[in-house]
């Protein structure tokens, strides 16, 4: 484990297992989910690398420039492939200071993982008020393919926490959970304006994300804002835990599989040697009440 400081906040990273985030702290209290030291499983911690792609493809299967390729399915969700694999490789320590970390992954495909070789990295900095993630990959492939970034904070879940943020539409979910059609963002989907986290779960992407999230609990105000090729943001809200999570995201979930709406864009076609990046800030102050 890797420990950050910076006045108030203190963040734990473990480079070996995805570049993953262990904690994130606000004058010793927890803002994100914590994780035990000695975890091994990278579905476990409080934050990972959505990397090369985000959320789910569909059984695990798509079609790209008239190859078809399988991917292993993930055992938290059998049906599909899940969040991509980088969260569960070892990334190299770049460089490091008491209040910032590099880390980096040079991935070359494996047996039903993903098909197009790539570099990630992953900075994180702590400011005095803010952690701020710059994430990113290059297509080290010989040939043209798709991908997608995103990151996965679970935040923690207090009594009267409230949620506020832009968006243009949300996708609407099949019986596989698998995206189909973009409505309006309405009812209890509706965050435009301050709305409560604790009626029936959600689990929906969000699209025309506006790059900011407001977050409101008792004693702690926390703004989230994220670069523009975060357009969309996926809300997960279980029902009974003491977590939630809010995704920055560069596609809908099963993007790499055209599904035939008008709002869909599908993932980002990299030629070789092209990138693309994304900075994440997660700013907290304290609320006097």
């Amino acid at each position: 484990m890797i420990e950050l400081t910076c006045g108030p906040l203190s963040l734990g990273v473990n480079p070996h297992i995805g570049a993953s985030v262990a904690y994130f702290r606000h004058r010793g209290a927890a803002m994100l989910r914590e994780t035990a030291p000695d975890e091994e499983d990278g579905r476990a911690y409080a934050a990972f690398p959505l990397v090369p792609f985000s959320n789910r493809i569909r059984a695990g299967r798509f079609w790209f420039n008239g190859h078809a390729y399988q991917l292993g399915r993930d055992a938290e969700d059998p049906r599909h492939a899940l969040h991509g694999t980088a969260r569960f490789f070892p990334w190299a320590v770049l460089a490091q200071g008491p209040d910032f970390l590099e880390c980096g992954l040079d991935y070359t495909p494996q047996n039903l993982d993903w098909p197009f070789a790539y570099q990630a990295w992953q900075r994180f900095e702590l400011l005095p008020d803010r952690l701020r993630l710059t994430i990113g990959l290059r297509n080290m492939a010989e040939v043209a393919a798709p991908f997608g970034i995103g990151w996965h904070p679970y935040f923690v879940r207090r009594a009267a926490m409230k949620l506020r943020f832009s968006a243009g539409y949300v996708w609407e979910k099949d019986g596989e959970d698998i995206p189909v059609r973009a409505t309006p963002d309405a009812g209890r989907f509706d965050f435009n304006h301050w709305h409560a986290v604790d009626g029936p779960k959600i689990d929906n992407d969000y699209g025309g994300f506006g790059g900011r999230v407001e977050i409101s609990r008792p004693g702690l105000a926390i703004a989230i804002t994220a670069s523009r090729v975060f357009s969309e943001l996926v809300l997960f809200t279980p029902e009974g835990k003491d977590y939630l999570a809010m995704e920055p995201v560069s596609h809908r979930p099963d993007a790499v599989n055209v599904n035939g709406d008008a709002h869909d864009r599908g993932m980002t076609v990299l030629e070789p040697g092209e990138m693309m990046e994304g900075i994440i800030d997660i700013a907290s102050k304290d609320v006097f009440l």
